[in-house]
């Protein structure tokens, strides 16, 4: 079976004991040492990104210093590089795409149950879209990692992420109501220090630092993700009964749920608190 994918897009297979080989025309997913007995994880950029950069090279060094996994980047940079209008429309063909490598993985029997995707920013709904199309069935589970919000407040559920997207949907908040959205978008949604401004990041009213501070408070979703593959006992939560809780740190039920650890997960809205610098957890 070979792969038939638009030359948009680059899907990188990373393993322990492999190199990155681009998994485009004519490759099989063998040629790519890629392993059934282990899970996979396919891991999203968003609006001017793509997987040279921290969002896709920091998990996949630290999930693989973890334990033995696949490790798959979704280039879709060509469809994002320019205004953001166009990279909206740019990510329902990523969407698409990710649709058709997702069957093409089911076809080699690979079980839906073993993929994670993990998207940011637009990358979050690129997953959401993907797995949303799947006829036979739900894949286990997508991250949300500070999901972008212009354009995406009153659109379809088919067009962003929502919990039925995936068996699971974890999602990260950091700088919600000025890049990314608001509401709860999964099974599990965490606002770490309210969800919309970071500790650390440079104050969003310097003008001198705009474009650092968005970078920062935006980003940072990704450090929290990476620090919880390293230490899944990292970001101990407090339950809230409602986002305006979180938002305003007044959740005070104390929790077993960790963020990113899903052995703790249980359904619900949760306030965690970081410090300002690596490593974030206390």
């Amino acid at each position: 079976m070979k792969l038939t994918y638009s030359t948009h897009y680059q899907q990188n297979n990373y393993t322990r004991n492999n190199h990155p080989v681009n998994l485009n025309l004519n490759k099989s997913l063998i040629e790519s040492g890629f392993n059934h007995s282990i899970p996979t994880k396919i891991i999203i950029h968003g609006y001017l990104s793509n997987i040279n950069e921290q969002v896709f090279t920091l998990p996949k060094d630290a999930y693989l210093a973890q334990d033995n996994y696949n490790i798959i980047g979704m280039d879709w940079s060509a469809l994002c590089e320019f205004e953001y209008f166009s990279a909206r429309k740019g990510a329902q063909t990523a969407g698409k795409s990710l649709f058709y490598f997702l069957q093409f993985l089911a076809r080699q029997d690979v079980s839906y149950d073993d993929i994670h995707l993990i998207g940011h920013s637009l990358g979050a709904h690129v997953a959401a879209m993907g797995a949303d199309a799947l006829p036979d069935g739900r894949i286990g589970r997508i991250t949300g990692l500070d999901p972008a919000g212009p354009g995406y407040s009153d659109v379809a559920h088919n067009l962003r992420l929502d919990p039925g997207d995936a068996k699971l949907v974890d999602v990260i908040h950091t700088y919600m109501r000025v890049l990314s959205l608001s509401e709860p978008l999964g099974h599990v949604d965490f606002y770490p220090n309210g969800g919309r401004y970071q500790p650390g990041c440079p104050d969003i009213y310097d003008i001198l630092k705009i474009p650092e501070s968005v970078m920062c408070n935006h980003g940072r979703a990704i450090m929290y993700f990476v620090e919880s593959i390293i230490n899944s006992k990292a970001f101990r939560s407090k339950r809230c009964q409602t986002v305006e809780d979180a938002t305003s740190a007044r959740c005070f039920e104390d929790s077993d749920v960790y963020m990113g650890n899903i052995d703790t997960y249980t359904t619900g809205i949760y306030y965690v608190r970081t410090r300002s610098k690596y490593p974030f957890s206390y």
